[in-house]
């Protein structure tokens, strides 16, 4: 047992009774002394039992606030992807209501009373259709880019259509030299516009830019620049927003077909 553990003590005994008074005379008692050693188990169980709670307690609020941690983190994940979930829920009705507004806007009713419409991703005006690009190709391969979509680079009849294409573009653009092929070249013949259906340019309705064409030779100083693209990002003056370029520079382009006739009547929405 450890020294720690043991409690002394002095105990006396008196003899006095077990010589049974022989000597006739009272005598002063006799004592003896001897050490016990009792074990103090008692008070170490005490103060292991007050400890024990203690610990115990600071056990308990430990595991709680790990608990609460873990809860934390779960909620946090929780609130995470909910939000992200809304976001996309946003995105889709969205991309819905854009997908039906495109709807509503590829019929037309003309003032005979039927009604035209696109294919979607085209936009109408007009009886015509329209699409632009939102890849860069040559003036070449962008011709051959809209016939297999059974359409044309865009032909410009009217001061109204170059109205609608150039107000058009102002948002379609990234950026300045962001412009889009039209159908209009003189490759075969300097000076000799013609659309790519090959009918001649009408003269009196141009949309050159200021100094356009000048068939500028400093990008192919052989061929010159044979092709017309156009927009303005911030807008075209009284619509001037042709230019010429290099028939093999690569910028989106604009396809045209015919309106698809549609019912006798657009109030379906």
């Amino acid at each position: 047992m450890p020294e720690a553990d043991v409690l002394y003590s002095d105990l006396v005994f008196d003899n006095s009774q077990r010589n049974g008074g022989r000597d006739g005379a009272s005598s002063a008692p006799e004592s003896h002394y001897a050490s016990v050693k009792v074990a103090k188990t008692q008070s170490k169980s005490q103060r292991d039992t007050g400890a024990k709670p203690a610990r115990f307690m600071l056990t308990l609020e430990r595991a709680a606030l790990a608990t609460l941690s873990v809860l934390l983190v779960l909620a946090l994940v929780a609130l995470s992807y909910l939000s992200y979930q809304n976001v996309q829920t946003t995105k889709k009705l969205q991309n819905l209501k854009g997908e039906h507004e495109a709807l509503k806007a590829s019929w037309s009713e003309r003032p005979n009373g039927v009604c035209w419409k696109c294919d979607y991703g085209w936009e109408l005006y007009g009886e015509s259709c329209y699409r632009f690009s939102i890849i860069n190709s040559t003036w070449e391969e962008s011709k051959t880019l809209c016939g297999y979509r059974n359409s044309h680079l865009v032909k410009i009849d009217s001061l109204n259509e170059q109205r609608f294409l150039e107000t058009i573009l102002r948002d379609k653009m990234a950026f300045q030299e962001d412009k889009f092929w039209i159908g209009l070249t003189d490759s075969s013949r300097e000076g000799q516009w013609l659309w790519a259906d090959g009918s001649p340019l009408n003269v009196s309705l141009t949309f050159w830019g200021h100094g356009e064409p000048d068939n500028w030779l400093g990008e192919d100083s052989k061929v010159g620049e044979d092709c017309v693209r156009m927009g303005e990002k911030d807008g075209a003056h009284d619509l001037r927003c042709w230019f010429d370029k290099a028939c093999d520079a690569k910028h989106k382009y604009i396809c045209e077909t015919a309106a698809q006739r549609g019912r006798q009547s657009c109030n379906c929405f």
